[in-house]
């Protein structure tokens, strides 16, 4: 129980609009989360990385970077 409105208001409405089930979707889904922690760290190092290498005059190609960023994700 809470007593918090924005948390109570929230779950009534979406127990009106029958949105229930996305609860126990996601529920069914956070384990395939597992490695979340990790591509949230390794993305900005890559950009950081990135522009070091911009500094010193390295250009990475956006193709190459989408490719890092996407496989990181």
């Amino acid at each position: 129980m809470t007593k918090k409105p924005f948390i109570v208001f929230t779950s009534n409405v979406f127990a009106i609009l029958g949105l229930r089930s996305l609860y126990f979707v996601l529920a069914g889904a956070i384990r395939y989360f597992r490695y979340l922690k990790i591509g949230l760290f390794d993305r900005p190092v890559f950009y950081r990385r990135q522009n070091a290498a911009g500094a010193w005059d390295i250009d990475i190609a956006i193709t190459t970077s989408l490719a890092v960023v996407a496989s990181i994700i």
